[in-house]
């Protein structure tokens, strides 16, 4: 589900769940243990990237929602340690935006210090509220920091999707680069971060993120009152009925 492969002391981590990169409990778990694994001082920079046409389709809505409720709550207990863990992780971190980052996906990539999508078809951007979903507050931190200002409130209430240079307009990533050279760009913006002296990048990561960490974690991991919304049936009918028009798209 998530591969490391090393580039000197960049490490190269790649989403891996085709067809979508879609997001789960396993996937949660997956990647705090990556980032377990990253915190080595072989280390300097990480770069996340995806396979295929996506980068992450953000959440398998399909599967969470199907989760009994013991299942449930251990996969919003993960999905808000998930997320806190990269956005708080102390290293420079580089998004390769290979592709679509929807929902959530795009809020893995507004976890990296840097953002880079490729040109092309792929698309980016906050849809929760098409589907009725309210955004727990790891999620809306996480967005308000990466790509605060007088688009914002665009982003996140008209829930829409944006070609790659639209969302750069919208913050949603800082810079769109060519497909073929994506990967080389985005290893080399992370060596270069990752020659700051360590303790020094941390420390200012650390303070700049102080203040939407210190919002996200006024809750314990999966107590956020938004898991309740989610649990509604009026959400689960949206979902359901969310679910019908995807397949009869595909029929």
């Amino acid at each position: 589900m998530l591969t490391i492969d090393q580039h000197g002391d960049v490490a190269l981590v790649t989403f891996d769940r085709p067809p979508a990169n879609a997001l789960n409990t396993a996937f949660f778990v997956a990647l705090e243990e990556v980032l377990a694994r990253l915190d080595v001082p072989d280390v300097r920079a990480v770069v996340l990237t995806g396979t295929g046409r996506f980068f992450s389709a953000g959440l398998d809505l399909f599967e969470v929602f199907a989760y009994p409720e013991p299942q449930f709550a251990e996969f919003t207990r993960r999905f808000d340690t998930g997320y806190r863990a990269l956005f708080a992780f102390p290293k420079p971190v580089v998004a390769a935006v290979n592709g679509h980052a929807i929902a959530g996906g795009a809020v893995l990539a507004g976890c990296a210090d840097v953002r880079l999508m490729a040109a092309g078809s792929g698309r980016v951007g906050l849809t929760e509220l098409q589907l009725g979903v309210t955004f727990p507050a790891a999620i809306l931190e996480i967005m308000r920091y990466a790509c605060a200002g007088r688009a914002f409130a665009e982003v996140v209430e008209r829930a829409l999707t944006y070609p790659p240079e639209v969302g750069a307009a919208r913050g949603l990533v800082d810079e769109v680069v060519p497909a073929d050279v994506l990967r080389e760009r985005a290893l080399a913006v992370a060596a270069e971060l990752g020659a700051i002296l360590p303790s020094a990048f941390a420390a200012t990561k650390r303070t700049l993120r102080a203040d939407a960490l210190s919002r996200m974690n006024a809750s314990a991991p999966g107590a956020d009152p938004v898991w309740d919304h989610w649990r509604s049936p009026e959400v689960r009918a949206a979902v359901e009925a969310y679910r019908k028009r995807v397949v009869g798209k595909k029929a």
